[in-house]
């Protein structure tokens, strides 16, 4: 029989028979493995376990070759129900999780921030030779990070925070909705650092003193200065050179310094970088943006210079 097994075309009527009947059990057995991971990942209280079902079920394959489950959700899903379970855990609920019925599959998972524009749809999605997840606007394709649980990384994309919050966010809601609906981002990011000692790069989004951000060209013309300088002036504010480095910073009141110079690396070669400093680490350079339009329009004005740089691809 343990012959017969290894060359399916010598089994017997009646050992083809059983075969079927195991490879039928194990397939059902498979889709209830399946589903003690599904349930981990919606109705767990740890955020351990949470990560463990989310991180199995990226790569799970439902499907054998004698069981096919036509109904079913993909790993892009799982990791927006795992950032969903992750916010519902430490109760934050800004970002409304929705389905769309698709007879295809299961439904279709996205999410929407109200306030700011309920056409607007966000979901996770895979880009070939890339490992993880991209979290994006659905119509525009925007990535806003990328995700990868396995790696415990998490990424910030400068050009999406330039384009969907700094610039079209903001001219569609008041600056306060965009700063809550930016901060669920920034929260979820802190959540995973905090609960699972994720890498995390907020980018623009990261308030903490000692942060710089880089830009992504390496040389600036004079005129660039000169512009932020009329900028300040028209606005009542007085733009300082800086004592030790090529570079000019700026004070809006409370402590809060805004800087742009220019940093010796150690190859020698410099780059520019800009910092944002406050006594309560509140305001980071998407914040500054956020809060003070000229200083934004500035930056918007003179983008092919001063685009921040990105670990995203």
């Amino acid at each position: 029989m343990s012959n017969e097994s290894l060359n399916p075309s010598s089994l017997t009527t009646n050992g083809r028979l059983v075969a079927y009947s195991d490879s039928l059990k194990t397939g059902l057995q498979h889709g209830i493995e399946f589903t003690k991971l599904f349930d981990q990942l919606t109705d767990t209280k740890d955020a351990n376990e949470l990560l463990e079902a989310s991180t199995a079920l990226f790569d799970f394959q439902m499907d054998t070759e004698y069981v096919v489950y036509p109904h079913k959700y993909n790993a892009n899903d799982y990791y927006l129900i795992f950032m969903s379970r992750l916010l519902e855990l430490h109760s934050d609920k800004d970002a409304v999780l929705h389905s769309r019925e698709d007879n295809l599959k299961a439904d279709t998972l996205y999410q929407t921030f109200p306030n700011i524009d309920d056409k607007e749809e966000f979901h996770f999605e895979q880009r070939a030779n890339q490992d993880g997840a991209f979290y994006v606007e659905q119509n525009s394709h925007q990535v806003i990070f990328s995700l990868n649980l396995e790696e415990k990384t998490m990424y910030f994309n400068s050009d999406t925070i330039t384009k969907l919050f700094i610039t079209e966010w903001s001219d569609k809601s008041d600056k306060d909705e965009v700063t809550n609906a930016v901060d669920l981002f920034i929260q979820f990011g802190k959540y995973l650092v905090s609960d699972f000692d994720f890498s995390v790069d907020f980018n623009m989004l990261d308030a903490s003193n000692d942060k710089k951000y880089i830009l992504a060209n390496t040389n600036l013309s004079e005129q660039i200065m000169d512009k932020l300088f009329v900028a300040t002036a028209d606005n009542n504010l007085m733009l300082q050179n800086m004592d030790a480095a090529q570079g000019a910073f700026l004070e809006f009141g409370n402590n809060i310094v805004f800087s742009l110079y220019k940093e010796t690396t150690e190859d020698g070669t410099g780059r520019w970088v800009i910092t944002v400093h406050d006594p309560e680490e509140q305001y980071s350079l998407f914040e500054i943006f956020n809060q003070f339009s000229f200083l934004k329009k500035w930056f918007l004005d003179n983008i092919d210079e001063l685009q921040i740089g990105s670990k995203m691809v």
